[in-house]
């Protein structure tokens, strides 16, 4: 695992900790929602090969040949 998906884990654990610690339930969910998309970006980080989460463009392959 990449330390970059163990900090991705590390901030949505966070995330999950300042919702019960929220004094109100619009934050709460505010960082329900953020705890989620830290989830999102560590999966999608996990299963992209060498930290690459898209192809590269055409043109950016055309300038390095």
């Amino acid at each position: 695992m990449s330390s970059y998906v163990m900090y991705c884990r590390a901030q949505a654990a966070e995330c999950a900790r300042r919702v019960k610690l929220a004094s109100s339930p619009e934050i709460a969910a505010s960082h329900r929602s953020l705890g989620l998309r830290w989830l999102r970006l560590a999966e999608k980080a996990q299963a992209a090969p060498f930290g690459r989460t898209s192809k590269p463009e055409p043109a950016a392959r055309a300038a390095r040949a």
